[in-house]
């Protein structure tokens, strides 16, 4: 590659330092609360997107508890896998209390399934004797906190419920429409965002007066964000979305017209090479409009990289790094 289709990538080695986080590590939670429907997100990323899946599950719930006419407390408690792709713990049971009962839906895994909580939910809404009669106190060992006791229906229980056939009312609720919730110190106010509806995510561009057409769909999505070139500019047009922990597509939008005169452009299915154990969400910059910044650091593995891609030639340097040290040679 000439050494003039990477010029203006090689300002970003001047800010690495800046912009690539320093690792340390607790876990914690967020709370939000949909009509009847409580949600706590357990994690130690918050810009891992399972944040945004665990509130868009949630407002699914609310949905359908309005649809079986539940208008008693549900709690939704997700917690992420975000190192290890475990076996998916589910637990399902009734909390009694003196103000009333609450039904409790538990998931801890990497990847959240809307589907599978839908099944969980409706099951515990329309059989709640049978829950609280089946449910058991179980004391499990832990990796970190030792031994800690777990009420729940059996996993043999919660697995038969689990192969039966989706049911009308499910597949009814996933036909809704629900965007990707706005995070609270999002400024950007027109960008691109996604709704999911039906099992998939689309994604689409969201200005101030309506939302765009889908540009793309997806199965899954590992991560997200708009960018823009500075803090302080409102609109973006500029969007990366990860599939996988290795596999993103860039979208852009041209500047300020209407969306009946937008052009959009989408990148292929790039694949980051040579990384493992990915965990901790990429650092990603947009770049005087025109190139996108991706850090990798993994502290566990220690894998450090930095990749840069180009947007007018779909171009993706793999390693930013090693083409940097190859030019400083030659001065």
């Amino acid at each position: 590659m000439k050494t003039s289709k990477i010029k203006n990538g090689l300002v970003v080695m001047a800010f690495i330092l800046s912009v690539l986080p320093v690792w340390g590590h607790s876990d914690w939670g967020f709370t939000k609360d949909f009509g009847n429907v409580r949600v706590t997100y357990w994690c130690g990323f918050s810009n891992h997107e399972e944040r945004y899946k665990s509130h868009i599950i949630a407002q699914l719930v609310e949905i359908l508890s309005k649809e079986l006419d539940c208008k008693q407390p549900i709690y939704l408690d997700f917690k992420h896998s975000y190192v290890e792709d475990i076996v998916p713990e589910y637990k399902l049971w009734y909390k009694r209390g003196e103000s009333g009962d609450t039904l409790v839906f538990h998931v801890h895994e990497k990847t959240y399934d809307a589907v599978k909580a839908l099944q969980l939910i409706e099951y515990g809404i329309k059989n709640k004797a049978s829950v609280v009669k089946n449910q058991r106190d179980t004391v499990i060992e832990t990796r970190y906190w030792g031994s800690q006791t777990h009420t729940s229906l059996s996993r043999a229980e919660i697995n038969k419920i689990l192969r039966r056939n989706v049911s009308p009312l499910v597949n009814k609720v996933l036909a809704n429409k629900i965007y990707r919730p706005k995070n609270e110190s999002d400024k950007i106010v027109e960008g691109f965002t996604y709704y999911f509806q039906n099992n998939k995510y689309h994604l689409c561009y969201e200005w101030q007066e309506g939302y765009g057409a889908v540009q793309l769909e997806l199965d899954n999505i590992y991560q997200f964000q708009a960018l823009v070139y500075y803090d302080g500019v409102l609109s973006s047009r500029l969007g990366v979305v990860f599939d996988t922990d290795s596999t993103f597509y860039v979208i852009t939008r041209n500047g300020y017209v209407e969306e009946k005169a937008a052009k959009y452009f989408l990148s292929k299915r790039h694949v980051i090479k040579n990384v493992a154990d990915i965990f901790q969400p990429y650092v990603l910059k947009e770049l005087g409009k025109s190139e996108v910044f991706i850090g990798v650091e993994q502290p566990f593995s220690g894998t450090r990289k930095n990749l840069l891609y180009r947007v007018k030639d779909d171009y993706l340097v793999q390693d930013l790094d090693a083409l940097v040290d190859k030019e400083s040679k030659k001065e």
